[in-house]
C-alpha cells in the first residue's frame, strides 16, 4: 500500500434510468466496478426499503467496499432508476460505466462533474483558504472546499434547491 492512498478522494455521481431485479443491480454494480478498474474488498452490503417500520421508498442501497474506497448504488423501483456514487483514492474514468449500463439496458441520464476532496492540503498563508490543487483541476476535477461547500457564501449554493 502506498502512502498516497487516502490523501485525495476522487468522486463522481451518475444517474441511471431503468429497472432491474435486485440481483441484477448487484451484478451491474460489480461490472461497473470492474469497468472502472477497481477491486472489490468483500461482499456488498444491502439495505432494503421500505424498512420494517414502513420508512423509505421502494428500492435499496447497495454499498460495495473497494480497496480504492467505495461505490454506492441507490436504486428506486418506484422511480425507475438509480443513483451511482463512486469515490476512489485513485483516478478513474467514470464514462467507462456506459458499457456495463448498456449491457443491462440502463440509460446514463447524467454523469456528474468529477470532484476531488483532499486531506493533504497545505494552508494558504494569505488567509484566503487553502492552496488550490492545480493538478486536480487540470485533470478535470473540481476541488471542493468541504468547510464552505453548500454554504450561502458559496456561489454554487442555490437556496431555492436547498
Amino acid at each position: 500500500m502506498t502512502d498516497d492512498l487516502g490523501r485525495k478522494m476522487f468522486s463522481q455521481n451518475v444517474v441511471l434510468r431503468g429497472r432491474l431485479a435486485e440481483h441484477n443491480w448487484i451484478e451491474f454494480l460489480q461490472r461497473a466496478v470492474t469497468a472502472l478498474d477497481m477491486t472489490p474488498s468483500g461482499d456488498p452490503t444491502i439495505w432494503r426499503y421500505p424498512t420494517a417500520d414502513g420508512k423509505g421508498g421502494v428500492g435499496a442501497t447497495i454499498c460495495q467496499p473497494l480497496t480504492e474506497s467505495f461505490a454506492v448504488l441507490d436504486y428506486w423501483d418506484d422511480h425507475d432508476g438509480a443513483y451511482l456514487h463512486i469515490s476512489s483514492c485513485k483516478r478513474y474514468d467514470a464514462p467507462a460505466i456506459v458499457t456495463p449500463a448498456s449491457e443491462f439496458k440502463l440509460a446514463v441520464d447524467f454523469l456528474g462533474r468529477p470532484e476531488v476532496l483532499r486531506l493533504d492540503r497545505i494552508p494558504d498563508v494569505t488567509g484566503y483558504g487553502w492552496e488550490r490543487a492545480e493538478a486536480a483541476r487540470r485533470d478535470g476535477y473540481e476541488e471542493v472546499d468541504v468547510m464552505h461547500a453548500g454554504a450561502p457564501s458559496d456561489p454554487r449554493f442555490d437556496p431555492q434547491e436547498g
